[in-house]
Formats: structure tokens, C-alpha cells, sequence
């Protein structure tokens, strides 16, 4: 059986499973267990496929059709142009973050060596990313999961970042004032928590399989949101602001709730024309 046979029997049975993204994940898989870089499928479709790596692409589809994401089986995942290892444990990057990043970069570079905490740091997507494209920025990231940590410094260390930005366990509803060893933020960019706590299980079974606390915001999903206002936004220096992402329709609240703490608030859409970043400036 060729690569590409094995693909197309991979396809063919996610479609009938009903795999959300056949095509994609299909081919990731068998890219992964026979040890192909992403972009030399084509070249390579046409080598024999041994007994081993078919054998791992099964054992891998199956894990898939029980819902396991193909981020988590692969191990790793792209985001900006970096390859950040990610696994149960930590929330996947996704594309919409990414917009969030290039946003903030933009203006983060308009400033002098900004000091920038990436709020709810995750696998560090945002806060290294930020470092990558900004190298004179002063990063600090803060993540409360242990689980989440531990990819947090892998990534760290991996991506050539671990002496120049600043990693503190912690969680961030205690306010800025449970970090005051820290200094005052120039930015804040945040990814945090945002879907209502009752909501939780209706999502696709493969976003439940992320970490119920990188996902659950609270009864009314703005737990989080308030925190950032109240015990955060004040506490960045003047000429400074937060950008953060949030979910569907809560947009409009969470600027309204920034505006309290600063000069002026701007909602940001994105891609598929979403209305999904908040913006406030002190």
C-alpha cells in the first residue's frame, strides 16, 4: 500500500465517521506515522507504506474517531510560524489567536522595550510569539496549570526562548496585586477563559478534551473579563494597553467593561468576520 492509498483509506473512514476536518486530519496522521514533513506529501505519496506505520496510522485514527484531537496525537501544532508541542493538558492554538498576536505585535513595536504579560499563558503561543516577533519586548508569562506548564517550558526552552522571557506560576484572579513582585505592565494580552460553565459539555467532544479549566469562564463565561478589568487594566502604565480574545456576542460587554479603566476601547473582528478581539487603551 502506497502513502497516498493509506491516506485515502484514512479519508475514507473519518468520512464515515463523520471526522469534522477528514481531509486534513487524515493526512496529518499519516504524515506524522511515516514520518513526512508536511509539505513533502505530494513528493512522497507515491513510496510504499511498511507494515509498522500502517499499523500506527490505525492505532492513530482510532484514537481520533474517540474524540482525541490530531494536535494531541501528533504532539505538536503550528502557530505563527512555530512548532509548539501541545498534549492533554494544555488548550491547542488556534488561528483566531493568532490574529490577536499579529494585532498586538503591531503596536507593541511602536513602543520601547514594552514589558508584556501573556495572561492565562497556556502553551506560551501568545507570549513567545510575541518575543518572537518583538525580540525587545521584556515577556512574562503566568499560568496557573501544572499541566500546562510543563508544556510552557518545553516550548520555552525548544523555541530558543528560555533565558530571555520569564515564566511565574500563579492564578491571575488574584489581580495584579498577587504579582506585584513583578513589574507594572506596559501590555496585556490574554486568551483566557470564556465559555459559560453549563456550556461545557455541549461542545464537540474534541474541545472536551481539552482542559475544562483553560476553558471554563465562570456561570456567566466573564469571570475572567472582570478580573482583567478590575484587578489588571489599572494597574498598566499610561500609554500602555490589554488586548484580549473572547467568544461569540461578548465582544460588546467586555469593552464596556474595559472602558471603565481606559482612554478609549476598539472591538476587533476577525477572519470570518467575528467580532472576537478587544482593544483597550490607557
Amino acid at each position: 500500500m502506497t502513502v497516498f492509498e493509506l491516506y485515502k483509506k484514512i479519508t475514507e473512514i473519518f468520512d464515515r465517521e463523520k471526522i469534522e476536518d477528514v481531509s486534513l486530519d487524515a493526512r496529518l496522521l499519516v504524515e506524522y506515522a511515516c514520518n513526512i514533513n508536511h509539505g513533502e506529501f505530494l513528493f512522497k505519496r507515491d513510496r510504499e507504506a511498511d507494515e509498522t506505520e500502517i499499523e500506527k496510522v490505525m492505532s492513530y485514527s482510532e484514537r481520533r474517531i474517540s474524540g482525541e484531537p490530531v494536535q494531541y496525537i501528533t504532539g505538536k501544532w503550528e502557530f505563527l510560524d512555530m512548532e509548539f508541542s501541545v498534549g492533554e493538558g494544555v488548550l491547542i492554538p488556534r488561528p483566531e489567536t493568532e490574529e490577536l498576536v499579529m494585532y498586538a505585535a503591531e503596536k507593541i513595536k511602536k513602543m520601547k522595550k514594552a514589558v508584556v504579560f501573556d495572561l492565562c499563558s497556556g502553551s506560551g503561543c501568545i507570549g513567545l510569539s510575541i518575543k518572537n516577533l518583538v525580540p525587545d519586548a521584556d515577556v512574562y508569562m503566568i499560568e496557573k496549570s501544572d499541566d500546562a506548564l510543563r508544556f510552557l517550558e518545553k516550548n520555552r526552552i525548544d523555541l530558543g526562548f528560555g533565558n530571555n522571557t520569564v515564566l511565574v506560576q500563579g492564578d491571575i484572579l488574584n489581580g495584579y496585586e498577587g504579582f506585584s513582585f513583578l513589574p507594572k505592565p506596559d501590555v496585556i494580552i490574554s486568551n483566557p477563559p470564556y465559555i459559560k460553565t453549563e456550556e461545557i459539555d455541549t461542545l464537540q467532544k474534541e474541545v472536551r478534551k481539552e482542559p475544562h479549566m483553560a476553558l471554563d469562564g465562570g456561570e456567566d463565561g466573564y469571570v475572567f473579563y472582570r478580573c482583567l478589568s478590575e484587578k489588571w487594566l489599572p494597574f498598566v502604565n499610561e500609554g500602555g494597553f490589554i488586548a484580549v480574545e473572547c467568544g461569540e456576542n461578548q465582544a460588546v460587554k467586555i469593552a464596556s467593561m474595559f472602558s471603565k479603566h481606559s482612554k478609549e476601547t476598539e472591538i476587533i473582528k476577525d477572519f470570518n468576520n467575528t467580532e472576537r478581539m478587544v482593544y483597550a487603551s490607557k
